[in-house]
């Protein structure tokens, strides 16, 4: 828990004040029309800004800065020394691994909040040199979509099933079950919100859309992980990629024992899923970035294609569709929150927002509900108790699996073969002005590459315009060199490239019983795979006449238009990939409770259910048997209405009486 009396020591607060304008100093210049050069963290307000944001992370979070402050005293009293020699002096104190670790955070901290805090009129006054207005749409419902339920204290209710996730497998199957008349009660660990709330700024929305809090390291370093924790889950903060499963893909679920994934019967669920999100390519308008990309592969001859995406055309407005990884303020993005659970609560179902399943409660083999606690608006934790016959499993696969192993049930299985869609990206800079705030986040994807090894290879797609996000990640080499490369930042365009993972991880528990990940990218085919496509990547951006490429890694040197490509993709192929080296992003997280025939090598049955315990079903990603080899949504949803199938067939079989 996070304290709310936070405050740093005056001395903390000096030494905070002089490593942030260390970080981003002033740097007066005679051509500067927007004062992006003259302004540092400080007069800019980031360092109550920092302290405020401090006062929300965990304890542990607080004292080890509180720690590293301290430790720095030193550093608070070298204001008025040049820039050159506190950077040299930060030089060698990164040379402690410890100390590199701490300082790298608090950089990385700086430069989120300075290119990211809006004032309280909603603008930033670094936003000027990238000619950038904020998320601004003004008309917005101010009132929910849905109205939770707030359980009191001890409180015990009763439903057929209690489902534990909301996004786009917990949502389909709440929608579907109610609408079949089974009493459903939603449990989802993260807040609702009113349109009017959302897509206010990124630091908003990593607060209190995201899990843990936006990108979070795995345990072993290696990965940048992000979720969705909101009511809709991901499907609230994603890009809005409806992409068909791959047809080789559909072919190998069907060979691992799930009957009909190659057949017209589960194109029939994609459909109606599809359907009932409004999946259309009417509202999926290319921006710069998406220009350069079609460019690039054009002119190398790669195949590329328009992505369909959840979109409502009557209320899609592209000056702010940008924005929808913050939350959709327009109320375009057809979540499950604006589609399938509005369907479940119409047929009678119960939502209960803030609410953490702690555990499945099991007797003689059979689900009997759930233990969970509510956090309510108050700060007090309400502990309560859901008794059904059927559970429904669809927390993400980060934390389904956390959830299996803290009620002990499952198999051996649970937890592994966690899949990530590991993402590489590169970062190029153009002439003139991409205007990458405007329009679809994600609205093409290059797929030339799919499946080129026996089914695994990889996606390019576009990512959404951030400022805090971009800044935080581009390299650093000195506080200039970064703040020329961020004010180029309406001329740059990033593109990434999404492996179909060969290789997998595994999701334990920490003591606390939450979740702890782990994901070593070493697959032969993986590691291939990623180089493969940081190549494709590095050659698209230069044939759409990128001036500079530049890795995300620290180590990697820029290339410029008129050097070898060849030799600088080799240079950046050689480095490692994951942590100190090419970093890893993953949105996808797949495979954790997967579904199979074998009890050592699965979790759940073809049908979903759990192998050992029935009445439990995994109704999300984590049921993946393998990574799907596309932006996952619309296979979730589709694959959690035929879960819901079953799950009905089933509980109709069940009533029929016995022959005697």
């Amino acid at each position: 828990m996070a304290q709310p009396d936070f405050s740093l020591t005056a001395p903390q607060r000096q030494t905070l004040r002089v490593l942030m304008d260390t970080f981003v100093p002033p740097l007066p210049r005679g051509e500067d029309p927007h004062g992006f050069f003259g302004l540092s963290a400080s007069r800019a307000g980031m360092v109550q800004a920092a302290e405020t944001y401090l006062g929300l992370v965990s304890q542990a979070e607080q004292a080890g800065l509180s720690e590293l402050l301290s430790k720095l005293a030193f550093v608070g009293k070298m204001e008025k020394l040049p820039l050159a020699a506190r950077e040299r002096t930060l030089d060698l104190l990164a040379r402690d691994p410890r100390a590199k670790e701490g300082l790298g955070a608090l950089r990385r901290l700086t430069l989120l909040l300075t290119y990211a805090q809006p004032d309280q009129q909603g603008q930033n006054p670094f936003w000027k040199q990238f000619g950038y207005a904020g998320a601004n749409f003004a008309g917005a419902k101010t009132t929910p979509d849905l109205t939770l339920t707030e359980p009191e204290a001890s409180a015990e209710l009763h439903a057929d099933v209690v489902v534990v996730g909301s996004g786009a497998g917990g949502g389909v199957i709440a929608g579907e079950l109610a609408a079949a008349g089974q009493r459903v009660i939603v449990l989802e660990m993260g807040r609702h919100y009113p349109d009017a709330e959302l897509g206010r700024s990124e630091l908003w929305a990593y607060k209190n859309l995201y899990w843990r809090g936006g990108f979070t390291a795995t345990d072993d370093g290696n990965v940048q992980l992000i979720a969705g924790k909101t009511v809709g889950g991901g499907t609230a903060v994603n890009w809005m990629n409806c992409v068909q499963p791959p047809a080789e893909v559909r072919r190998e679920w069907a060979e691992a024992g799930l009957d009909g994934l190659d057949s017209a019967e589960f194109q029939a669920d994609l459909d109606a899923v599809s359907r009932r999100i409004q999946a259309n390519t009417e509202c999926s308008e290319w921006n710069g970035t998406h220009q350069r990309m079609i460019e690039g592969a054009m002119r190398l001859g790669y195949h590329f294609k328009r992505a369909a995406r959840n979109v409502d055309p009557a209320l899609h407005d592209p000056q702010h569709a940008g924005h929808c990884g913050f939350g959709d303020a327009t109320g375009s993005k057809q979540s499950t929150a604006k589609t399938y659970l509005l369907d479940a609560q119409g047929h009678g179902a119960a939502i209960i927002g803030g609410a953490t399943a702690q555990r499945i409660l099991v007797e003689d083999g059979k689900a009997r509900g759930i233990e969970a606690v509510y956090a309510a608006p108050d700060g007090t934790q309400r502990p309560f108790r859901v008794t059904a016959p059927r559970v429904v499993v669809a927390g993400g696969a980060l934390e389904t699996p956390a959830l299996l192993l803290r009620s002990g049930i499952g198999g051996p299985a649970v937890g592994n073969y966690l899949r990530l869609h590991p993402c590489g990206a590169l970062a190029a800079l153009f002439d003139h002005d991409q205007e990458n705030w405007w329009g679809a986040t994600q609205a093409a994807i290059v797929d030339e590459f799919e499946g080129r090894r026996d089914g695994y290879g990889f996606l390019i797609e576009t990512t959404q315009f951030t400022t805090g996000l971009y800044a935080a990640a581009t390299p650093w080499h000195g506080a200039r060199d970064h703040r020329e490369r961020t004010a180029q930042l309406a001329k740059a365009v990033t593109l990434i490239h999404l492996t179909r993972d060969h290789g997998h991880g595994q999701v334990t528990l920490r003591p606390d019983g939450t979740p702890y990940i782990t994901y070593p990218l070493t697959d032969a085919v993986d590691v291939e795979n990623y180089r493969a496509g940081l190549a494709a990547v590095a050659r698209i951006l230069a044939a759409a006449s990128a001036h500079t490429i530049f890795p995300l890694s620290e180590q990697g040197a820029a290339w410029h238009s008129g050097q070898d490509l060849e030799a600088a993709i080799a240079a950046w192929q050689a480095q490692s990939i994951g942590k100190g080296g090419n970093p890893i992003f993953s949105a996808h997280q797949m495979g954790s409770a997967r579904m199979g025939l074998d009890p050592k090598t699965s979790v759940a049955k073809p049908s979903g259910e759990l192998h050992d315990v029935s009445g439990v079903w995994i109704g999300d990603t984590s049921a993946f048997p393998t990574s799907s080899g596309a932006n996952p949504m619309l296979t979730c949803m589709a694959l959690a209405r035929r879960t819901a199938r079953k799950m009905l067939e089933q509980a109709k079989q069940e009533k029929q009486p016995s022959n005697q």
